[in-house]
C-alpha cells in the first residue's frame, strides 16, 4: 500500500491506497473495471481508490489531483498480475453467488473444463455462472463454501448470469485470467505450451476441446469418469502435464 497524506484546515489524514490490483478490495477492483469501461470519470475514480471525501478531493489543486491520479496508472495495464482473489463473490438482482479459490483448490476436473472452455469461447457469463454458486446451506468450514457443480444447476443460473452488470463481468475476466496463467498455464507448462504450439502451427484455426481432451485421458476408463470429474482440477492436469512431457522426451 502507498500513504497518501492530506492536509486540511491544519489536520492530516493518511490514507492507504493500493499500489497494485492485489491491494484492491472488491468494490475497488469492480469500479476500476467499471471505470476501463467509461463508467466513471477519472476523478470518480481517484475518490473510489483512495476513500477520501469528494469535497476534499474538489479542494485540491489541479496539479495534487493530477499527482494522486498517476498513483492508478498501474490499472491501466493490459495483462495484470493478480494473485488473489479480488472477486470473492458476486451479486446480481440481489442474490450473492460464491466465487472460487484463487489456486483453484476448490475446482473440480469437471467445473474447470466447462468453465475454461466458455473463456475460450468468450462466453464470459456462461463461465461465471459455472463457477460462481450459491453457498451451501449447511456449510460449516469444513467443505467447498458453493453447493457442488452440475451442468443442470449452471444451466438454471443462466438467466441470472445474463443480467450480471458489466462491471462485475469484466472484473470476472481479469481475475480469472491472471490466476489461470499464474495457478495453471505456469504451473503445468507441458499441456499449455503444447496447446499454443498447435494453434500456431495451423494458423490460429485449431479448435481445441476440453471435452476431447478428457475423453483422451479416460481411454477405456469410461466407467471412473465419475471419478474424473469429481477429482481436483491440479491431479488431472498435473497427469497429463507428465504425460505430455515424458511423450516428448521419448520422441528426442
Amino acid at each position: 500500500m502507498n500513504e497518501l497524506k492530506i492536509e486540511d484546515n491544519g489536520k492530516e489524514t493518511v490514507y492507504n491506497v493500493p499500489s497494485c490490483f492485489d491491494e484492491m478490495s472488491r468494490i475497488q477492483f469492480i469500479e476500476t473495471c467499471g471505470h476501463a469501461l467509461g463508467k466513471s470519470d477519472t476523478d470518480s475514480h481517484a475518490v473510489s481508490m483512495t476513500g477520501m471525501e469528494k469535497g476534499l478531493w474538489e479542494e485540491l489543486e489541479l496539479y495534487h489531483r493530477h499527482v494522486i491520479r498517476s498513483m492508478f496508472s498501474f490499472t491501466e495495464a493490459a495483462d495484470p498480475e493478480i494473485s488473489k482473489q479480488l472477486l470473492p463473490f458476486v451479486e446480481i438482482a440481489g442474490q450473492r453467488l460464491v466465487g472460487y479459490q484463487p489456486n483453484f483448490s476448490n475446482t473440480t476436473w469437471e467445473e474447470f473444463i466447462f468453465a475454461d472452455q466458455y473463456v475460450m469461447d468468450r462466453k464470459f457469463k456462461e463461465a461465471a455462472a459455472v463457477l460462481y454458486r450459491p453457498q451451501r446451506r449447511d456449510y460449516s468450514g469444513e467443505t467447498d463454501r458453493r453447493v457442488p457443480f452440475t451442468v443442470y444447476g449452471t444451466d438454471s443460473r443462466l438467466a441470472l448470469f445474463a443480467r450480471m452488470d458489466d462491471a462485475q463481468l469484466l472484473a470476472f475476466a481479469i481475475n480469472y485470467r491472471a490466476l489461470r496463467k499464474r495457478n495453471l498455464e505456469e504451473k503445468y507448462p507441458s499441456i499449455f505450451s503444447a496447446r499454443k504450439e498447435q494453434a500456431e502451427k495451423e494458423g490460429q484455426t485449431v479448435s481445441f476441446s476440453w471435452i476431447g481432451i478428457h475423453r483422451t485421458l479416460m481411454g477405456d476408463q469410461f466407467y471412473d469418469e465419475a471419478k474424473f470429474f469429481s477429482s481436483n482440477v491440479h491431479v488431472i492436469l498435473n497427469r497429463l502435464n507428465t504425460v505430455i512431457r515424458e511423450n516428448r522426451q521419448r520422441k528426442r
